[in-house]
């Protein structure tokens, strides 16, 4: 390791690497914060059925599964702002929240390589996409669900508010969405590797969430899929949207996409992301960190395209279910970074020719376009008086229809 590299992550580390990841995601969405509104089910969702049913809101599934962290924000929200003040209130605490996740990736107590770390919390804000699991309450699972990935790689809590502290994180974030069941088997892999009890503890504590979250999903009987859930796979589209969205956006842009076939996304999906999880598990001291990310990817990925059903779209504009990719674009990437120093040397300089490209592709399109300004504000009152309304939110074209408070006793 040069030591140009280790003087980098040794500037950035801590409060700095922070501070400044956090700028770049206030650059990349500057108008989620200072001209906040409700983004999809923001409203139509937790603000309404927080508003029509208090706590019980906390435990009523939405898709199938719990989304405790939008609850939370939503019923706080309407304890202590006025209600012109909920948008901001919303992305105000998602950006907390996301802070609060680069803060734990920074952290000493996640055991990442010190000569990477700042790459791999910058990656979070810089990452490819449309911001769309960005400052908003309706996709922070998406974000918060790095906190379940950061977790398989905590080092063993050394006082019981750390320990409680894990936990809590563990059970909140696992039950924030679907993912503590998609990665509830790297928590068993990491507890028999480590055999002691925090590491069952912490998988215990997957478990319980996955329980609860799979329970939830067959007693409402919502499809695994979203969209046509009995119409066969469609293996050369399912692999081309894998390549389009991970491998041909984030390197050759987004007029490649459109103008590309898909067998050719899909041979760079085979050409690309294979031989790097191949060449991930060879031997040497940062295996069991790239064993990790990959197979997180791996399982992400795979359950977030077929539950999307991504291969069935006719068209990928790449806004449909951008959602879906935010995370698999992150581990991807973090394989990369992890490949900065390897050997032989030109895997690291193409590591980070690859990178460079990305960033130089995307740099133009790094600040995400304002959208219209649908003046929340000046159109919530009858919400304050719990009166029927109908109100503009974003995504554009998205209404907010509220059906009024029943008179409280």
């Amino acid at each position: 390791m040069s030591s140009g590299r280790a003087t980098f992550s040794s500037r950035l580390s801590g409060g700095w690497l922070v501070m400044l990841a956090a700028a770049l995601l206030a650059l990349r969405k500057p108008w989620a914060l200072h001209t906040p509104q409700l983004w999809a089910e923001d409203g139509s969702i937790f603000l309404i059925q927080n508003d029509l049913l208090g706590l019980r809101a906390w435990f009523e599934p939405y898709n199938g599964y719990l989304h405790l962290l939008p609850r939370l924000i939503a019923w706080s929200a309407s304890h202590v702002a006025d209600v012109a003040a909920w948008p901001a209130w919303y992305n105000g605490v998602s950006f907390a929240l996301t802070v609060a996740l680069f803060a734990r990736l920074a952290s000493s107590r996640i055991a990442l390589p010190e000569a990477a770390r700042s790459w791999l919390v910058l990656a979070l804000p810089l990452v490819v996409g449309t911001g769309e699991p960005l400052l908003n309450i309706t996709n922070l699972q998406w974000v918060t669900a790095l906190f379940l990935v950061a977790q398989l790689f905590a080092t063993r809590p050394t006082t019981l508010l750390q320990r409680l502290g894990d936990l809590a994180i563990l059970l909140v974030v696992g039950l924030n969405g679907p993912f503590a069941i998609v990665l509830l088997p790297l928590f068993f892999w990491r507890a028999l590797r480590e055999r002691h009890v925090d590491a069952w503890l912490a998988a215990a504590a997957i478990a319980v969430c996955a329980g609860v979250q799979f329970f939830l999903l067959s007693r409402t009987g919502t499809a695994l899929t979203l969209e046509a859930s009995q119409a066969g796979l469609r293996p050369l589209m399912f692999v081309s949207v894998i390549g389009s969205r991970l491998v041909t956006w984030p390197l050759f842009g987004p007029t490649a996409v459109r103008a590309w076939p898909i067998w050719l996304h899909a041979v760079l999906a085979i050409a690309v992301i294979a031989p790097l999880l191949v060449w991930s598990l060879r031997r040497d001291p940062l295996r069991p960190v790239r064993a990790f990310i990959g197979a997180a990817f791996v399982l992400l990925t795979v359950a977030c395209v077929y539950r999307v059903r991504a291969d069935l779209w006719d068209d990928d504009n790449l806004v449909n279910g951008d959602r879906y990719f935010y995370l698999s674009r992150v581990l991807l990437t973090w394989l990369v970074i992890l490949e900065f120093a390897a050997s032989p040397r030109w895997i690291a300089l193409v590591a980070r020719g690859i990178c460079v490209l990305s960033l130089l592709t995307h740099l133009p399109h790094f600040i995400i376009p304002a959208p219209p300004d649908y003046r929340w504000s000046e159109h919530c009152a009858p919400i304050r008086r719990g009166a029927p309304t109908q109100i503009k939110t974003l995504p554009e074209g998205y209404l907010l229809d509220y059906p009024g408070r029943p008179p409280r006793r």
